[in-house]
């Protein structure tokens, strides 16, 4: 009982500790697809059969096989978040059935995602050695007891089911980029050390992507975004058509430089806030940032002129 136990725990279930999933499908797989959707609600249960536990047991190995619920979904995203199959060279475009295929598998991959995935699994890698360590002591003492494994897991009780929740959250509103750096902060203000530590250690890999990103842009002019996800895109990206407003832009900055080239080069990025319910606002942010440009240079040549006037009294005066 207590091997079905814990390999409950991290997520293969048998006949003593059932998936209702898979119990009750009628195609009868054994295990779940990886490309399946996040379970919302803890289907692992005790099978109905079993007569030889105490109701007070019956309860108590109920709480702990929903750790095994949990994991099993957590290492789902993040082996369905790093599977790096859409990732094809250039050289390999003549593969058009292997790239239908892995497009099949990921619909919309995400960097950011993967970033995720990877701290995700780094939580899951602690929590297989606290299980590990668990059946060790377990092994060593004459009479095993089910409070052992309660006291060896009961971080873990507080962490999987809020990141369960923002898996499935994630995956059922398709959130990635900016979006998800957003939901990860936001889900670091909370209560809890353990699980605000948790979700940093989360928002930091996402944070190496987004650095990564901008080291690119800001130091070599590359634009690595490949899915859409970092906040400055290409011109020719844009949802709506903002031709006016461009060629205001391009007058600004005609105005401000002699360098054309600079000129083309602003007006090739634009800054992407979000839908299309943004893109007004993104052209606003333009406008302000020139009209600042323009109002910085005026004063700055009143200064200048102010000064100049001013020298040129003393020198009279003296």
């Amino acid at each position: 009982m207590l091997h079905e136990l814990l390999l409950a725990l991290l997520g293969y279930t048998g006949d003593l500790i059932i998936d209702e999933r898979e119990h009750y499908n009628s195609l009868g797989l054994d295990n779940l697809l990886v490309d399946a959707p996040i379970s919302g609600e803890p289907t692992f249960k005790l099978a109905s059969d079993i007569s030889f536990l105490e109701p007070s047991e019956r309860d108590l190995i109920q709480r702990i096989i929903v750790l095994g619920f949990y994991y099993r979904e957590l290492d789902r995203f993040a082996t369905k978040s790093r599977n790096l199959s859409w990732i094809r060279s250039g050289n390999e475009s003549s593969l058009a059935n292997s790239t239908e295929s892995s497009k099949d598998k990921i619909e919309n991959p995400s960097v950011y995602r993967r970033a995720i995935a990877n701290g995700i699994v780094e939580i899951l890698s602690i929590y297989r050695s606290a299980v590990l360590h668990v059946e060790q002591k377990l092994l060593s003492e004459m009479v095993p007891i089910l409070a052992i494994v309660t006291q060896g897991l009961d971080k873990f009780f507080v962490l999987f089911p809020p990141l369960h929740q923002l898996i499935r959250e994630i995956e059922r509103d398709d959130i990635r980029g900016g979006q998800l750096l957003n939901l990860l902060h936001k889900r670091c203000h909370c209560g809890v050390p353990e699980l605000q530590t948790c979700i940093q250690r989360l928002l930091w890999h996402g944070h190496q992507v987004m650095y990564n990103q901008l080291a690119s842009w800001m130091v070599y002019g590359l634009l690595q975004d490949k899915h859409g996800e970092f906040f400055i895109r290409r011109q020719d990206d844009r949802e709506t058509n903002q031709g006016s407003s461009v060629q205001d832009m391009s007058e600004k900055l005609g105005r401000l430089s002699t360098d054309e080239s600079l000129t083309d080069w602003h007006l090739g990025f634009h800054i992407y806030l979000g839908k299309q319910k943004c893109a007004k606002k993104t052209i606003t942010m333009k406008e302000e940032f020139f009209e600042k440009l323009e109002e910085d240079a005026s004063q700055e040549d009143e200064t200048n002129k102010q000064n100049y006037l001013d020298s040129n009294q003393k020198t009279s005066d003296s």
